[in-house]
This record gives structure tokens, sequence and C-alpha cells, in this order.
């Protein structure tokens, strides 16, 4: 037995019923995604970054000095201070550079 052939009129209602499905997945595929989007977005951590001055050992600024008398006089000495950037991600790791 061979099929039956279809009309014109239930070929087109066939490729109707297609391309509304096609539509719907589509829509929906683009709603699911802008609403994962913005959950994503609102979940979010910000990247702080912040700046912490850290001491380190106090540097020389003058060499020790003997005069002729027998008097030493010690060199003298200023703190020097350095920048440390800190950087976090949203999962939580900490970068200090």
């Amino acid at each position: 037995m061979t099929p039956t052939r279809r009309t014109p009129q239930q070929r087109d209602r066939r490729f109707a019923r297609v391309r509304r499905l096609t539509q719907a997945v589509l829509l929906t595929s683009g709603v699911v995604s802008a609403v994962l989007v913005g959950y994503v977005a609102s979940a979010a951590k910000p990247v702080a970054k912040t700046t912490v001055t850290v001491p380190s050992t106090p540097a020389t600024t003058a060499p020790a000095t003997s005069t002729g008398s027998g008097t030493y006089t010690p060199p003298s000495t200023a703190a020097v201070t350095t920048t440390t950037v800190c950087t976090s991600t949203p999962s939580g790791t900490v970068t200090c550079y």
C-alpha cells in the first residue's frame, strides 16, 4: 500500500505548526537566557580593589661616621613604606601585588 498524498492545505498546516513550535522554543530560550543573565548579574560580587600601606624595614639615610675625637655618630633611619594593591574576585580569591 502506498501512503496517501497530502493536499497542499495539509502541508501548509503542518509547516505552520512546525513554525509555531520553533518560534515558541526560540522565544522561551530567549526569556530563560534573559532571566539567567539577570540572576547572575545580581548575584555577582563586585571586584574590590583596596590599597594597603605596609611598613617595611627602616632604610639607612646616612652612613655611620666617626669623628677624630673618638665620638661615634650612629646612622639616621627613616621608615620606608610600600604600597600593596589587593584585588578580590567574585569567588573570593585575593591577589596582592
